[in-house]
C-alpha cells in the first residue's frame, strides 16, 4: 500500500513538474508558443479546431464575448473582451518580451536604416529588404532588367498624428525610434504620418499605395485620440486600405460600415470610458463586423479590445501593437500559401496539350539538351550575372539537366502520359515558369521558397528568351 501511494505521489509530482515546464515553455519560448499555436488550430491556410485540445482549458479556444447575448451594461462586455484578447493573444508574450527588452537597451535604432521620401509621406525608414526582378517588373518598368533588385518591406506601419500648429513631427519621430528599430529588423518600413483630417488621410496614403505597390501591399495603422478616428473613418470610406489598425481610445468611437469586410482591429479604451458607457454600443458593432470572417485565425483575432492607458503616457509603441503586426502578416502570408507544390501543377494543362516554347523549333528529347546549339552554360551564367546570389539557391552544376523538385512533381503527375517523355526539362520548366508568373509574382516567389534551383533555372532561361542577343 505505501509503495502504490508513492508511486501515486512521484506520478502527480512528475504530472505537476511537466504543467509547469510546459507553460514556462509557452511564456518564454516563441517558438513553442507558435507550434503550440498550429497545433491547436491548424494551418492558417488549413485552419482547424484540434479536437482532442479544445476539450482542454487552453486559451486558445475561448469563446468571443460577441458570440455570447449582449448585457445591458457594456461595461461588463468589455471586461469580458479584455480577458479575451488578453489570452487569445498569449502566444505572442515571447515575443513581446523581446520587443521590451529590445526598447529599453537598443542604442541608435535607426543608424543602418535608410530614410526616404514619397512626395507628402515624408521620412518613410526602410528595412532595406530587396527582391529579385521578374519580367513582369522589367516589362512594367520597375526594373531595367531580369534579377536587377527591388526594394520591398513586409509591411508599412503609419503612426497617423493629428498635424496642427502645435505637433512636433521630429520629437514624436525620435520618441519612437526604439519602436521602429525594432519592426525595421523584422522586415517592416515605419513612418509618421501627420493628417488634418480622414479624406487627407485617404489621400496620401492611397497615393503611396497605387505608386509604391512593392512597398505597399501590407499597410498598418497606429493612432490615438483624434487620429485614431480619422482611421477608423477612412475605414469606411476604404476599408481594404489597410490590413490592420490599431487604436488606443479614439476621440469618437465610429459605427462600422454595413455589409464591408473591416480590417483586422486592435482597440484599447481607458477604464473611465468603459465606465461611464460612451459609444460602447457602436464599439460592439465593430467588434463583432471586425470577426465576421470564415478563417479561424481572422476570425478570432480580427477584433480586439483592451482596457488600457491613453497613448500619450508612453510614446513607444505598445508591445501587444508591435506583435500584432508582425504576426498578423506572418497569418496573411501563410492564408494565401498553396498547401502542396502538387496543387499548383495541377492547375496547368496536361502535357498532351503542352505547347512548344517561343523559339523552338521541335520539342527535343531529353539525351538532345546537352546537344542543343543555342545552349551554352557559359553564355548563360554571364547573361544572369546580374541576379543576386543567395544563400538559400543551390549552386549549378557544369553539365545541368534542369532536373529539380517542381519538374520531377509535373512528371509524377503525370506519368502516366507516354508523350511526357518527348518534352524536355527546359522548355517544361518555361512552360510551367510562364504560368506561375500569370498566376502573380506571389506564386512564383513561393515557388522561389520552395524549389529554389526551379527559380534559377527558370529566371536563366528567360533571360536567355528575352536577350537581343538571341
Amino acid at each position: 500500500m505505501r509503495k502504490l501511494f508513492k508511486g501515486l505521489v512521484v506520478f502527480l509530482f512528475g504530472i505537476c513538474c511537466l504543467y509547469i515546464l510546459e507553460g514556462a515553455c509557452f511564456r518564454l519560448i516563441d517558438g513553442y508558443a507558435n507550434w503550440r499555436l498550429h497545433l491547436a488550430w491548424g494551418k492558417p491556410n488549413q485552419p482547424i479546431d484540434n479536437p482532442i485540445l479544445k476539450k482542454l482549458p487552453l486559451d486558445h479556444f475561448l469563446i468571443q464575448p460577441t458570440n455570447i447575448p449582449k448585457p445591458d451594461h457594456l461595461g461588463y462586455w468589455v471586461g469580458d473582451e479584455d480577458r479575451y484578447a488578453g489570452k487569445i493573444m498569449s502566444f505572442t508574450r515571447p515575443m513581446r518580451d523581446v520587443y521590451e527588452d529590445y526598447i529599453y537597451n537598443s542604442f541608435e535604432p535607426l543608424a543602418n536604416f535608410e530614410i526616404r521620401d514619397y512626395e507628402e509621406i515624408q521620412g518613410m525608414v526602410l528595412p532595406g529588404l530587396k527582391k529579385l526582378a521578374t519580367i513582369e517588373e522589367v516589362r512594367s518598368r520597375k526594373a531595367r532588367r531580369v534579377g536587377d533588385g527591388l526594394e520591398f518591406a513586409k509591411g508599412v506601419l503609419f503612426k497617423i498624428i493629428i498635424e496642427d500648429g502645435t505637433y512636433s513631427y521630429r520629437s514624436e519621430f525620435a520618441e519612437l525610434e526604439p519602436s521602429f528599430g525594432f519592426l525595421l529588423e523584422n522586415g517592416f518600413a515605419c513612418v509618421v504620418l501627420p493628417v488634418s483630417s480622414a479624406e487627407d488621410l485617404l489621400r496620401k496614403v492611397r497615393n503611396f499605395k497605387e505608386k509604391e505597390d512593392l512597398l505597399g501591399n501590407n499597410l498598418f495603422a497606429c493612432a490615438d485620440g483624434l487620429a485614431a478616428t480619422f482611421v477608423m473613418e477612412s475605414c469606411q470610406q476604404m476599408p481594404d486600405l489597410w490590413k490592420a489598425i490599431m487604436l488606443i481610445d479614439p476621440d469618437e468611437l465610429v459605427s462600422p460600415p454595413k455589409e464591408i469586410s473591416l480590417p483586422w482591429t486592435y482597440i484599447v479604451i481607458d477604464e473611465e470610458r468603459r465606465v461611464m458607457e460612451e459609444g460602447l454600443d457602436s464599439l460592439f458593432d465593430w467588434m463583432k463586423s471586425a470577426r465576421e470572417k470564415e478563417n479561424l485565425y481572422s476570425s478570432r483575432l480580427s477584433g480586439l479590445l483592451r482596457i488600457g492607458q491613453s497613448f500619450q503616457v508612453d510614446k513607444k509603441i505598445p508591445s501587444y501593437f508591435a506583435s500584432y503586426v508582425i504576426y498578423c502578416t506572418k497569418f496573411f502570408d501563410e492564408m494565401h500559401e498553396k498547401s502542396t507544390d502538387m496543387q499548383i501543377l495541377s492547375q496547368f494543362r496536361k502535357p498532351t496539350e503542352i505547347e512548344k516554347v517561343e523559339k523552338s523549333p521541335r520539342v527535343p528529347v531529353e539525351s538532345e539538351v546537352s546537344k542543343a546549339p543555342d545552349f551554352d552554360l557559359y553564355k548563360i551564367e554571364n547573361k544572369i550575372s546580374v541576379i543576386e546570389e543567395t544563400e538559400e539557391v543551390k549552386s549549378i552544376t557544369t553539365s545541368p539537366n534542369f532536373d529539380c523538385d517542381i519538374v520531377r512533381g509535373y512528371r509524377e503527375l503525370n506519368a502516366n502520359d507516354a508523350q511526357l517523355k518527348f518534352v524536355s526539362n527546359r522548355d517544361l520548366i518555361l512552360k510551367l515558369g510562364l504560368g506561375f508568373e500569370e498566376m502573380g509574382n506571389d506564386v512564383l516567389d513561393q515557388i522561389r521558397k520552395k524549389d529554389p534551383l526551379f527559380h534559377r533555372y527558370y529566371m536563366s532561361l528567360r533571360a536567355i528568351e528575352d536577350s537581343p542577343l538571341n
